[in-house]
């Protein structure tokens, strides 16, 4: 459509420098099952209402994401803020409110532009806020949206609670049940006679006192499959535990359980206990493995064995509760073990604030060293933070081969562009002949295929040339230390290093912890040093900046996660002591001098100056050594002499 067909606004679209409009689209689909093209049709439906309502020019950038309205910590949602209060934009354009967020908050965004002289028009829920009323129709548009998304779930819990009653909803089972293609019914559900004896030697063996793990190594040995909808590949002990506490082994099928709640300070949703009147059981005897009443009593017993390792029961409280597996203090979730590859978890030795390798629990690892995970937040941020105080300015040379890089890049893409639309053209001039030769009656296979290879190939340059278009062509701005330190300073600002912000602010910048147990080369307890890729273009928000900077912002770290011992933590204040001159007698000073200046013992500094000669000797600079395989005679680390030991390391084992 031409722009002279425009039909104007009242009041009309006005620019800021009266030239130009800055137009903001905001476009949002919800789920992954979405079609992601939906986004792309969204900006289209923009462009054209632009040009149908000014005559003006105008520059578009656009916010497009996928996630839940409700969730209030999006970065695309608090993008979109950052740029209307930068006060930059003339125009906010949606295709309703609830493509920003849901909730009051829509109308609270609304009333930041308003604040900002920045125009936004929701076209759907008819909201205009160059207009006297746009307050009623936002409070009028949140609300219906509030009301069809609750309608929305209620509708759907009450269809599935209706199947579930009639036999249905059957949606994943465990090992031992076979599902039909195509069938969601539990009449359709049945055992496999395979699975019979396992399940009897499986419940004898807890009837017997054994543990869920040794269970679990039984199963690994017979080659017994953990289950179509699991994703790993062999059994645990955990994984043991929630197949035998699952009431289908009983013939009961279970449904709510569990029901989401939504947090109202972020909107995300959080899995809590459904209460009682919510759940649903369906009997269904045909597919039972073990009669009922036998079920239950191993059952309670299994819980009554393990009742004392229960999290918080101390004082009656799971700290836990409702709190999501993801949602941990840093750095739990993010450290791998140097040896086996296996993630680190909370609980090492009993204690709640250690991290322990998950392989040496179930001993797939000889690394039983743990790790203060409160020592290590701290030791791990003071070199972050001294990283970025060191951080150096970018040289010329530097700044010049980004610049040509991004003019290079700028080029290509114009270039691509041409040829793009000029193969779509010919494409087009193919396809018009093709139709000509099947409307004079040409029908046969060889056209049809080259119709469809003709119309993918088509497509395909079509969604090129939509992601070229939209990729803007503009100058890179580089940030300088300066910038980079004031950024990680605003960002940390008021965070507590047990905080959960902190810890998704600190994956940003550190996406893999990988430790690696070490000990001094004289000797004495083994200890864990971490070593990470600190990605500091994490901190910046521009994607291409942060892609162009990657490298050049990327520095490899090692930290050691414990205090030292006096001779290691004075090694080079004594040596330099030692080699100083002693101003009152002119000569050295000796080693009684050197502990009573640097306020330790003589022991302390003799044992430093001996393990000083042992690195000569070694021909090392560093004290510590890593250890690589089981230390022999080492008490605490004899895991590996457990008759359940297997050592079963990952392929990225010692990868960072």
């Amino acid at each position: 459509m031409s722009r002279s067909t425009h039909t104007m606004l009242q009041p009309p679209l006005e620019p800021r420098n009266g030239r130009e409009l800055k137009v903001l689209a905001i476009c949002r689909i919800s789920t992954i099952h979405q079609d992601a093209r939906s986004l792309e049709d969204q900006e289209t439906m923009y462009r054209q209402w632009l040009i149908q309502h000014t005559s003006l020019p105008f520059q578009m950038e656009v916010i497009a994401s996928q996630g839940s309205g409700e969730a209030l910590d999006r970065k695309e949602y608090h993008r979109a803020i950052e740029l209307v209060e930068s006060d930059q934009f003339d125009l906010v354009i949606s295709e309703d409110l609830g493509r920003i967020c849901r909730r009051v908050h829509a109308h609270i965004f609304c009333e930041i532009c308003e604040d900002s002289a920045t125009r936004l028009i929701a076209l759907n829920d008819h909201v205009d806020t160059a207009l006297d009323d746009w307050r009623l129709g936002s409070f009028f548009a949140v609300m219906r949206h509030e009301t069809s998304n609750r309608d929305t779930s209620r509708r759907i819990r009450r269809s599935l609670r209706n199947r579930f009653s009639q036999g249905g909803v059957v949606q994943t089972t465990i090992y031992g049940y076979i599902k039909p293609r195509g069938e969601n019914t539990d009449d359709k559900l049945h055992k496999d006679p395979d699975a019979e004896p396992i399940y009897e030697e499986w419940f004898q063996r807890l009837e017997n006192g054994e543990s869920l793990q040794s269970i679990a190594d039984w199963l690994n040995g017979q080659g017994i499959p953990v289950g179509p909808y699991v994703r790993v590949d062999q059994w645990s002990g955990p994984l043991v535990g929630r197949v035998t506490r699952n009431p289908i082994l009983k013939g009961v099928r279970v449904r709510n359980r569990k029901i989401s709640r939504r947090v109202n300070r972020t909107g995300r949703r959080q899995c809590i206990d459904a209460p009682p009147e919510e759940r649903l059981e369906r009997h269904c005897p045909h597919l039972a493995f073990i009669e009922p009443q036998r079920y239950d009593r191993i059952v309670q017993q299994l819980n009554d064995k393990n009742e004392m390792y229960r999290r918080g029961r101390a004082k009656g409280v799971d700290c836990r509760k409702n709190v999501p597996l993801r949602r941990t203090r840093f750095p739990g979730q993010m450290v791998d073990c140097g040896i086996c590859g296996h993630k680190y978890v909370f609980g090492g030795h009993g204690q709640t604030d250690h991290l322990m390798c998950n392989g040496a629990r179930g001993y797939h690892c000889w690394n039983g060293v743990s790790f203060d995970s409160v020592l290590a937040a701290m030791k791990i941020s003071e070199a972050v933070f001294s990283e970025l105080e060191a951080l150096p300015d970018f040289d010329s040379a530097f700044l010049t081969m980004v610049q040509e890089e991004s003019q290079k890049a700028n080029g290509q893409r114009a270039e691509k562009l041409r040829s793009s639309t000029k193969e779509v053209e010919r494409l087009d001039r193919e396809l018009a002949n093709l139709l000509k030769f099947i409307r004079e009656g040409s029908s046969s296979n060889t056209l049809q295929e080259e119709l469809v290879r003709i119309e993918s190939e088509k497509s395909n340059l079509e969604y090129e040339i939509g992601c070229l278009k939209k990729s803007p062509v503009r100058e890179l701005i580089l940030p300088t230390a300066k910038e980079l330190r004031e950024l990680a300073r605003s960002e940390f600002a008021g965070l507590a290093q047990d905080s959960y912000e902190f810890a998704s602010l600190m994956r940003r910048l550190i996406p893999k912890l990988v430790v690696f147990p070490c000990q001094l080369c004289d000797g004495g307890q083994i200890l864990l040093r971490a070593k990470f890729r600190l990605k500091l273009s994490g901190l910046l928000s521009d994607a291409h900046v942060e892609e162009v900077l990657a490298t050049p912002l990327e520095r490899v770290l090692t930290v050691d996660l414990f205090e030292p011992v006096q001779r290691a933590a004075f090694r080079e204040e004594i040596l330099r002591l030692k080699a100083s001159l002693n101003p009152k007698t002119g000569k050295n000073h000796t080693e009684e001098e050197v502990s009573q200046l640097l306020g330790i013992t003589r022991t302390a500094a003799q044992r430093s100056a001996s393990m000083q000669r042992k690195m000569d000797r070694l021909g090392i600079t560093d004290p510590y050594i890593p250890i690589l395989e089981p230390p022999k005679d080492n008490k605490k680390l004899c895991r590996h002499k457990h008759k359940r030991y297997s050592f079963q390391p990952l392929e990225s084992a010692g990868q960072i």
